[in-house]
């Protein structure tokens, strides 16, 4: 399974569809993951889990948006330095985040990522 030595992938999506069908791509490919529907369900997370391998976060979303969550983990030393990607319909420039894929994305385009992103890179040929 390619995912078992990874660790969690967490998923940070507010629509539930979505949410779900990334768990099914990722668990389909072997991987663990755990999921939040916000940015507060997030943190809630990170306090009772700790660090998960990947963070895989949408940008935005009630309560607490992706933006308002980065800026909380980068006040919080045990969370400094997570692999964060954005899962948003708009390229994300912030230095916390890693790459962004692009909403709609289909299960192919995620898979094939999630092995560099767990390095820390981007795939090869992406911006």
């Amino acid at each position: 399974m390619p995912g078992a030595s990874e660790g969690t992938l967490l998923v940070v999506e507010d629509d539930a569809d979505l949410r779900a069908s990334v768990v099914d791509v990722l668990t389909s490919a072997g991987y663990r993951s755990a999921v939040a529907k916000d940015g507060l369900e997030a943190l809630t997370w990170l306090e009772v889990h700790g660090r998960p391998s990947l963070v895989l976060l949408d940008m935005e979303m009630p309560r607490m948006d992706g933006y308002a969550f980065l800026e909380r983990i980068a006040r919080h030393p045990a969370w400094t330095g997570l692999t964060v990607v954005a899962l948003t319909p708009r390229r994300v420039l912030h230095p916390a985040v890693l790459d962004t894929l692009l909403k709609p994305f289909d299960g192919h385009d995620l898979l094939e990522r999630v092995p560099h992103w767990l390095r820390g890179s981007r795939l090869p040929g992406t911006s």
